[in-house]
């Protein structure tokens, strides 16, 4: 909800052109939670809460990128693992091109097409949801598709690095040309001044909902365990290269150090 909240305010905060519009997210977020997600987020140094708001568009533009330049190498299925609040289905330009795979543990995948009903807002018929809590189900067991773009944000630092490896191995065991987008918590030593401020407070802010970050990653790392697992190419983008690419027009606008995001291929 959290994650929802930032891109829907980064269409009505941040100057344009901006990265993403998502005007349907924070139709998602009940009133009740609303307020308490905001009491905090306004707590927050006004330059965290706008780096926030552009880190969760940035790294949202970025999956869908990559999915869309994939429907030209025939990756027509998009995999949203541990899919939240994503409403890429329902506002993106191209949704209709895909099969949408949207995997989320069951009781968090029924909330949220609960949300979307009383949001008035339809399933999208190209949307496949698969509920699965996979700390008791294999990934391999729950019928994805064989190639396809994987969106996997906003997950890997909740989880141990045992748990990240093991499903990193079943991605890259699929077929060639299979496409991952993933993010890890960036480890101390590789955050700037504003990546500690960023982290600190949203260390404190999914520790008040007893999710702690339990795992982060050198960037080195990250790439060594991508490759480790079975990707055969790696690209690791950093704050400066998303910068370049996505604020460009903004020159002060500010991302942190304080994630690694990685697009990886098999």
């Amino acid at each position: 909800m959290g994650s929802a909240l930032l891109r829907a305010s980064h269409a009505q905060q941040d100057p344009a052109p901006r990265v993403l519009e998502d005007s349907i997210a924070g139709r998602l977020v009940p009133e009740m939670e609303r307020a308490r997600l905001e009491a905090t987020i306004s707590g927050w140094l006004p330059e965290v809460r706008q780096s926030l708001r552009l880190g969760h568009a940035v790294r949202a533009r970025l999956a869908e990128d990559t999915a869309v330049a994939g429907l030209s190498d025939g990756r027509r299925d998009y995999v949203l693992l541990g899919a939240g609040l994503d409403t890429f289905a329902w506002r993106h330009p191209r949704a209709s091109d895909f099969c949408i795979w949207e995997v989320d543990h069951p009781d968090t995948q029924a909330w949220k097409r609960s949300a979307l009903l009383n949001a008035g807002i339809a399933e999208a018929p190209n949307v496949r949801f698969l509920s699965a809590d996979l700390a008791s189900t294999a990934l391999d067991d729950i019928g994805l598709p064989v190639r396809a773009t994987w969106n996997w944000l906003g997950v890997t630092m909740y989880l141990s690095r045992a748990a990240n490896e093991l499903t990193l191995r079943s991605i890259a065991s699929r077929q060639e040309g299979t496409t991952l987008i993933v993010d890890f918590v960036a480890a101390t030593a590789e955050l700037d001044d504003l990546g500690r401020a960023v982290s600190a407070s949203a260390s404190a802010a999914v520790a008040a909902d007893q999710e702690p970050i339990v795992a982060d990653y050198t960037t080195s790392e990250v790439e060594t365990l991508l490759h480790d697992v079975g990707f055969r190419t790696v690209t690791m983008l950093g704050a400066e290269t998303l910068h370049a690419r996505y604020l460009n027009a903004h020159p002060a606008l500010r991302l942190p150090r304080s994630t690694a995001l990685a697009v990886a291929t098999v």
